[in-house]
């Protein structure tokens, strides 16, 4: 038997079993490969209510239409169809749900670089994509898991739990990634903004940010993470919306254009 087969055979039956305690995730679906499980065809169809993963994932997909840098079975890809509500509030949740999980796998903290961005060590660890889809949201989240390297252009900025140390299962990761988006989507407006702030890893810092109005350069001095954050420029504070504020550059990285 294919070697990949017997690997993934048990895969839909460990999720299941994690389901059965959670509220908001009632279904899961294990494909053994997919393009992409933002994109797959069982994602499009799902309620609300499911989980899309797969064994292998081969053409992964981050915000602003980036590829994600996919190395086959070595990470954890995750789609959670859900019921709409504002982007903001769904990439923290998605934001937290990953930190607790790679939190787990670490037993240690990691921070959130905003808007939902996990880091380590100025090393990105995971990443969130929310996307509207009519009445419903779909939370895609990738882990990197069991990566000891990555292609040169991205050796200075990214990292995996077993690059850091972690000697993590992907299966398990992915449970645990159930159980805090469970967690994340039950809690309040409150929870969530204090769980970020306790992860911040952006406040203080300087960055360089895309606004409709130009590129806006500074340190931050504080963020809201639903409503939008305060950048000390040349110039002085200004305030930066969330709905329409990305960060372009971080840490002497270029991340999107502005």
């Amino acid at each position: 038997m294919n070697p990949h087969a017997v690997a993934f055979a048990g895969w839909q039956a460990r999720l299941d079993d994690a389901c059965g305690g959670l509220h908001a995730i009632r279904r899961v679906v294990a494909l053994a490969e997919t393009a992409s499980t933002q994109d797959a065809p069982e994602t499009r169809a799902a309620p609300a209510g499911t989980l899309v993963t797969a064994w292998r994932q081969t053409a992964g997909r981050g915000r602003f239409g980036r590829n994600w840098a996919d190395t086959g079975t070595e990470g954890v890809a995750a789609s959670f169809v859900v019921e709409a509500q504002s982007g903001e509030r769904l990439a923290l949740i998605g934001a937290i749900a990953a930190a607790e999980a790679c939190e787990a796998a670490l037993g240690a903290p990691v921070g959130i670089k905003w808007p939902n961005d996990t880091f380590v060590s100025g090393r990105k660890l995971a990443g969130v994509l929310i996307e509207r889809r009519g009445d419903l949201a779909v939370i895609g989240i990738g882990i990197n898991v069991s990566q000891q390297e990555f292609p040169p252009e991205l050796s200075s900025r990214a990292t995996s739990l077993a690059m850091l140390g972690a000697h993590a299962d992907r299966i398990e990761v992915l449970c645990a990634l159930m159980r805090s988006l469970d967690r994340a989507l039950a809690a309040t407006d409150e929870s969530l903004v204090a769980g970020f702030h306790a992860r911040d890893a952006l406040r203080g810092t300087r960055a360089l940010f895309a606004t409709p109005e130009g590129p806006v350069e500074g340190e931050v001095r504080s963020i809201d993470p639903m409503h939008g954050l305060v950048v000390r420029t040349e110039t002085g504070e200004r305030f930066l919306p969330a709905q329409s504020t990305s960060v372009a550059e971080w840490g002497g990285i270029r991340v999107r254009a502005v």
